[in-house]
């Protein structure tokens, strides 16, 4: 038997796989379970509370079977860390803080996303009391960004960095060649910038391919409306088809509203494939543009063909090669043996 690398125990709370469907697997379940594989190699000795609500027969039962969870088995761990969605943060987090002083037992938050500041600047009354209650009284906070970091660390000392993180799969044949193929990879709604990813393609001649995948998530999407904007749908991906997948192609374009650090983004940089995207906080701390890729303004289709058109088998050399090197700041083993550290687990 392989010795233990620490004899405490973690409990985890975070989201899971989707059972019913597995295409619908977010990128909050894919950073949690990456997280709980990297402790599975280390003997990090741990148990899950599953907080997909979709894994449960409704949301009042989910919710009132994570919390008896929680309390029927918290005693037993010497650290409990919520790997929270905004949700998750605002509905365990007051049951959870108040039991963790109860047994005197120290619990983290890793917050997932990018959004927690505009979430902090919004709430009023009892919710914003709530909301910094939480921040104040967990005894460590992770956050996906930089700029969330320095947002929230007066709230809390113990506030660190913790990004979207992925690991090095396959490895990439570099240099890559450039053939015009562009992609767009992630949930299908407005937000993400579709309608100008279509309004794009009606630009571009034919030498250029944009192809899209994802689960619809509006209903103003099918398959039927992407066919008559001309526009090449190809369907819903598993988690194990994204990087097989995504090798096939040139660049990335990822038109968004609103974004923390897309874990698609780090899943192009570790195959060497650059990225257009748009001028979003979150964003603007991973590419500089015209380095690892190109950055255009939120809902502008002009600037998004622009940039698309100004890409050539010779900057693409230098892209694609940025690219490649910026995938160490998310390397999931590195930041996973960060995290440990933090929490006193090594």
């Amino acid at each position: 038997m392989k010795n233990k690398t620490t004899t405490k125990r973690l409990l985890l709370l975070g989201s899971l796989t989707n059972k019913k469907d597995p295409t619908k697997t977010g990128g909050v379940t894919v950073l949690f379970e990456l997280l709980l594989s990297e402790l599975r190699e280390k003997d990090i000795e741990f148990d899950v509370i599953d907080t997909l609500k979709d894994n449960y027969p409704n949301s009042i039962t989910a919710y009132f079977l994570i919390i008896f969870q929680l309390l029927k088995n918290m005693y037993k761990y010497d650290h409990i860390s919520l790997q929270a969605s905004t949700n998750s943060f605002m509905l365990v987090g007051p049951i959870l803080v108040p039991l963790a002083k109860l047994l005197n037992k120290k619990i983290s938050m890793r917050k997932f996303a990018g959004d927690f500041k505009e979430v902090h600047l919004k709430s009023r009354g009892v919710k914003r009391y709530i909301l910094e209650y939480l921040l104040k009284n967990f005894d460590i906070n992770f956050f996906e960004t930089k700029y969330l970091v320095e947002y929230f660390k007066p709230f809390n000392e113990n506030t660190y960095w913790f990004p979207n993180v992925r690991r090095k799969v396959l490895t990439p044949e570099l240099p890559r060649k450039y053939e015009k193929r562009f992609v767009y990879i992630g949930t299908i709604n407005p937000e993400k910038g579709i309608d100008e990813i279509c309004d794009a393609i009606e630009s571009l001649d034919s030498s250029y391919t944009i192809d899209i995948y994802g689960p619809l998530y509006d209903d103003r999407y099918s398959k039927e409306y992407f066919d008559q904007q001309n526009v090449s749908y190809k369907g819903a991906l598993k988690h194990q088809e994204v990087l097989p997948t995504l090798n096939k192609y040139d660049v990335l374009i990822l038109p968004s509203y609103r974004e923390g650090y897309p874990g698609i983004m780090i899943e192009a940089f570790s195959l060497g494939i650059p990225v257009v995207v748009t001028k979003l906080d979150g964003i603007m701390e991973m590419v500089i543009d015209k380095k690892n890729g190109l950055l255009v303004d939120v809902g502008n289709s002009i600037q998004l063909v622009n940039a698309i058109q100004s890409i050539d088998e010779y900057n693409y050399a230098k892209y694609s090669s940025e690219a490649f090197i910026s995938f160490e700041n998310f390397d999931s083993r590195v930041q996973t043996d960060k995290f440990l550290h933090h929490i006193n687990c090594l």
